[in-house]
Order: C-alpha cells, then sequence, then structure tokens
C-alpha cells in the first residue's frame, strides 16, 4: 500500500522543525496528503504567549515566521514573538513548509486532555511522525508516541530529538524475532522502504550451537524482501551481556543505518512498565528514526 495520508506531530523545538521538513519530504516522494497536529501546552491557553504566563516564543529561531516579519496587530505595529500566539506561529511555519510543494494538508490543536481525539484521527492515516520524548519533556499522558501507537493501530515513525534527519530509508535495519508484531511492522514499513540501497534483517539467538526457529525464519524473511526488489541480508547476533537494543543500537551506528524496523511491546504493556523491554529501550535511547508498529 503506497502512503497516502501523514499526519505529523509538532512541537516548539529544533527537533520539531527538523520533524517536519522530514514529514514534507516523505510526502513529496509519495505524493501523500500532509496533516499535523499540535499540542496546546497545558499553562498557556490558547491565546496569545507572554513571558509572565510561564510561555515564550519557539526555542528554534527555525520556527519564527519565514517571510522576515513579524506579525501584526490591529493597529498595524508588529508584535514581538513572546507575545503572538505560538500555535499561530507553527501553524504557518507548517503551511510555509507545504505549500511550494503544492501539497495538500490540515492543522489539528489538541489541548492536553485530547489525547483519545487525536488517537482517533490517527486511526484514519497510513504513517503517523512523532518526535522522541526529551529527558525534559513533561508529556501528558495518552500523548507519548508509545501511548499513541498502542491506541491507534497505526504504524509510527519516531524521530530522536537529537540529530538531523533528512530522509529515511535508504539502509535499513529490521529487528526480526518471528512475532506478529515485527511481521507487522515489516510490512508498515515497505512503503518507506522501497527505494532502499541495503535492507538488513537482525535477530537475536539466545546459544551458539543447536537449532533455533528464527534462522529459517529469517531466511523466509530475507527472501520475501528479495521479492520485493530490495538488496536484504541476514544477520545473527548471539545473546551477550549488552541488551538486545543496545546490541541493534550498535549495530545500526556500524552500518550507517538511517531507519530501523521493529515490533512495538511483543508482551502486555504492564509487563513492559515491571520490568522495561526493548521497546522501551528503544525509545529512551533511539539514534536513527525506528517505524514501530503494533
Amino acid at each position: 500500500m503506497d502512503l497516502k495520508d501523514i499526519l505529523v506531530c509538532l512541537d516548539a523545538t529544533d527537533a520539531g522543525e527538523g520533524r517536519l521538513r522530514l514529514a514534507a519530504a516523505i510526502a513529496r516522494e509519495h505524493h501523500a496528503h500532509l496533516s499535523a497536529a499540535y499540542l496546546l501546552p497545558r499553562s498557556i491557553p490558547a491565546g496569545a504567549v507572554s513571558p509572565a504566563a510561564g510561555g515564550g516564543p519557539p526555542t528554534g529561531a527555525a520556527w519564527l515566521p519565514q517571510s522576515g516579519s513579524a506579525p501584526r496587530d490591529a493597529s498595524g505595529e508588529s508584535d514581538e514573538p513572546s507575545t503572538v500566539s505560538l500555535a499561530d506561529i507553527i501553524e504557518e511555519r507548517f503551511r510555509e513548509e507545504v505549500r511550494p510543494h503544492a501539497i495538500e494538508g490540515d492543522w489539528h490543536l489538541f489541548a492536553a486532555g485530547e489525547g483519545d481525539q487525536l488517537a482517533e484521527l490517527l486511526k484514519t492515516v497510513d504513517l503517523a511522525i512523532f518526535g522522541q520524548n526529551a529527558p525534559d519533556d513533561h508529556v501528558p499522558a495518552h500523548f507519548r508516541p508509545e501511548d499513541l501507537v498502542m491506541a491507534s493501530g497505526r504504524p509510527a515513525l519516531i524521530v530522536p530529538y537529537a540529530g538531523a534527519f533528512a530522509s529515511v530509508g535508504r539502509r535499513v535495519l529490521v529487528a526480526w524475532d518471528g512475532t506478529r508484531e515485527a511481521s507487522r511492522a515489516l510490512h508498515d514499513a515497505l512503503p518507506l522502504i522501497g527505494n532502499a540501497a541495503a535492507v538488513t534483517v537482525m535477530t537475536v539467538r539466545a546459544h551458539e550451537a543447536g537449532t533455533d526457529p528464527k534462522e529459517a525464519s529469517l531466511d523466509r524473511v530475507v527472501r520475501h524482501l528479495e521479492r520485493h526488489g530490495l538488496r536484504a541480508r541476514p544477520e545473527q547476533l548471539v545473546g551477550s551481556d549488552i541488551s538486545i537494543s543496545d546490541a541493534l543500537l550498535s549495530r545500526a551506528a556500524d552500518l550507517d543505518i538511517d531507519l530501523i524496523v521493529a515490533g512495538a511491546y511483543h508482551h502486555s504493556r504492564l509487563r513492559e512498565a515491571l520490568f522495561g523491554g526493548v521497546s522501551r529501550d528503544f525509545l529512551d535511547h533511539m539514534t536513527v528514526p525506528v517505524l514501530m508498529s503494533h
């Protein structure tokens, strides 16, 4: 299935600006409709942002209006960025990004308690693009990427808060363990990786010796991708003292990977919350974009 309906969640950071540009690049490549969603900060009403209200202008200079002039009030006087609506600034940047390329798109605002409404919107898109939560983020419940992946059932491209990512899907690492979630993520990723120069399908074995059913499954996945015209190769890692997520991220660095494909939450969310897991580790330590599905 082609990507024809994409939604990107934006925030007033440099990472949010980079996420917008990546989303627009993907939309151009796939001739897709691109919508944007913005979460209104809990401490700031849907009106003017002011230092006294605890808000301020976007932290990234790229979010400032690109026309070279600040918004003007009814008297014709220019407002400083700290007194104009933050949501309006970000919406204008979204419009400026899509307008020159004739990308159609919608703009959506959500208050802190409207996570369910965003999840409902996400159920009707082909791909959602989120940002990784930075350590100092205070994201309301139901707005975290993992919550939205679980609630919407749609594939999510999660982009790290650090680093620059102009494109994804040219050098791909598929984390494969034969689960339903891994299969779902792999097939959801096919539209993004159709032009990949190299795909590595990696699994982790518990022991060196003996027959592992993952080996036959790994070979089948490689053949399946080859039938899609993709240059794929299998790779097995024998379990070690480092975590699976660390091993995958280390290998991604070795191979100069620009996209990791992984299933999300193979076990119950309660078990993941109590004991951790690969999904949680990925989201905490990711260094390249990750395509996740559940």
